[in-house]
């Protein structure tokens, strides 16, 4: 008989492996994925993770292991991917280091975090390097212009000429809209899950990154019971408080609206057709996203086809 914490185990593997990213036994137990209603949710440790990996008939027959690392069978080659990948990554945090220091000095930033692919060390030469921006209240708009007006000095945002890595900023969120739960495209929506479980600190002006990550706590434990806050290496952390900035943040505050009216007049069309239609792409007082190529469905229906591939060959 498979039990629900195998599936959980089965699940979790499946899913990165549509990003070619092979789990430690770690990060298995932080991303098991909760496949029973909400009354039955339990943390798994790892002692009883391991023993269902090496006895479960279903992660017997469809899931291989080499130097630490769970994958599903005949996929040994993502090992060498996920190390290439690595370095590619770090390459990427130190390219950004230098900007972050910047962009964390703006007015009204709190946290920046990384995300997608390099907030879990999976980047390619031709990944953007891509940012969460935490505000404070009313400021996101802000934010947003005057971290878009020194990118595009720098020539640093996606779609301009130069060879060197591209800062993506397409979602800003303030202090009082840190719970996105609403966000999600219903509750099957576990790509959106993961993706806010993987930020990945790299600035934070005082505990805001304890902020967000209580304000979305509920409702990510219903996907995976033993999911917590990422680690930030040391070095890849930027932390100043923003003393001489609050007299500054206060002035612009007089000047918010003006300029976020401004800002909404010069958004592409693209992005106008598809604002608060659902939830790609939102344009609020306190919550910028701009995700037009949002690939969550495109990312649940590959899952969905592995998970039942490798069903079918039991």
């Amino acid at each position: 008989m498979i039990t629900q914490l195998e599936k959980s185990i089965f699940g979790a593997i499946v899913y990165y492996d549509v990003f070619d990213y092979p789990l430690t036994l770690v990060e298995i137990q932080r991303h098991l994925l909760h496949l029973l209603p909400k009354e039955d949710i339990r943390k798994y440790s790892l002692r009883e993770i391991q023993e269902v990996i090496s006895q479960g008939v279903l992660l017997r027959s469809t899931i291989r292991s080499r130097n630490g690392y769970f994958y599903l069978r005949q996929k040994e080659y993502i090992l060498d991917r996920r190390h290439a990948r690595h370095v590619i990554a770090k390459k990427k945090y130190d390219f950004a280091h230098e900007i972050i220091q910047v962009l964390s000095r703006v007015p009204f930033v709190r946290a920046i975090l990384a995300c997608n692919s390099l907030a879990i060390h999976n980047t390619t030469y031709y990944s953007d390097i891509d940012l969460v921006m935490i505000c404070k209240k009313r400021g996101a708009w802000w934010v947003r212009l005057f971290c878009l007006l020194y990118l595009r000095f720098k020539k640093l945002r996606p779609g301009m000429p130069g060879d060197n890595d591209k800062i993506c900023l397409s979602f800003f969120v303030d202090e009082d809209n840190l719970n996105i739960g609403g966000l999600r495209m219903g509750k099957a929506d576990i790509d959106f899950g993961y993706w806010v479980a993987n930020f990945y600190l790299i600035y934070d002006a005082g505990g805001y990154y304890n902020k967000f990550w209580n304000a979305n706590r509920e409702w990510l434990k219903q996907y995976f019971p033993n999911t917590q806050k990422t680690s930030a290496h040391p070095n890849y952390v930027a932390r100043h408080r923003p003393i001489f900035r609050i007299i500054l943040e206060w002035l612009l505050a007089l000047f918010t609206w003006p300029m976020q009216v401004a800002q909404l007049k010069k958004l592409p069309k693209k992005i106008m057709l598809l604002a608060n239609k659902d939830t790609r792409v939102r344009v609020q007082d306190g919550l910028i996203k701009m995700h037009v190529n949002d690939r969550r469905i495109e990312h649940l229906q590959e899952f969905i086809q592995k998970y039942d591939k490798a069903l079918s060959h039991i």
